[in-house]
């Protein structure tokens, strides 16, 4: 069996393979005992080895690690700290999400989408599905207000003109909102392109 930082790692890796974290952009975490492992700051995403994971407290003081916290781990706590059933945080920076958000600042509705099911208790491609956005801030406390104010957001969410935020109670099933999302927002984008 994976070890979670072994596991978090391969997440990680096969996240920034498809490109969905250019430029060093993008950062990752999972619940711990302790408080949550996240990706140092600045790092290669396709590179990452187990040194470049910091160990954070709740609050995100470092506990373990060389290097600085991703800029973002002040919202990576809060999300911790907000809802005990979340165990991964995976943020990308796909072109999608970052375009989709942009131009859908109320949330990006999914619906006769099969890949809907992929999305923990979605059971059919005819539900309705909101993904919603929340407006950009550089100041964490204030990002983290606007994800509390629209709570609750079960497999992620939006943020304009930056990328996504998927959740899952584990790596696992955050992997798999992942990947599920950003299929739905690559779909979406197409579909808006037919009908421009």
């Amino acid at each position: 069996m994976m070890n979670m930082q072994s596991e978090l790692l391969d997440a990680i890796t096969w996240a920034a393979s498809r490109g969905w974290a250019p430029a060093t952009g993008g950062n990752f975490s999972a619940r711990t005992a302790q408080g949550y492992l996240i990706t140092a700051s600045g790092k290669d995403k396709t590179r990452l080895q187990e040194e470049d994971l910091l160990l954070c407290d709740p609050y995100g003081l470092v506990i373990d690690g060389m290097g600085l916290p991703s800029a973002e781990s002040e919202l990576h706590a809060a999300l911790y700290r907000l809802d005990a059933r979340i165990g991964c945080v995976l943020h990308t920076h796909s072109v999608a999400s970052t375009v989709l958000s942009r131009r859908h600042p109320n949330g990006i509705e999914f619906t006769g989408f099969e890949m809907q099911k992929a999305l923990q208790g979605n059971k059919t491609h005819a539900a309705t599905v909101l993904l919603p956005v929340v407006p950009n801030a550089q100041d964490m406390t204030e990002l983290a207000a606007s994800v509390t104010a629209g709570w609750p957001m079960p497999w992620g969410f939006l943020v304009a003109g930056h990328g996504l935020y998927a959740l899952g109670d584990d790596i696992a099933s955050c992997r798999r909102h992942l990947e599920a999302i950003e299929f739905l927002l690559a779909c979406v984008l197409e579909e808006e392109r037919w009908q421009a």
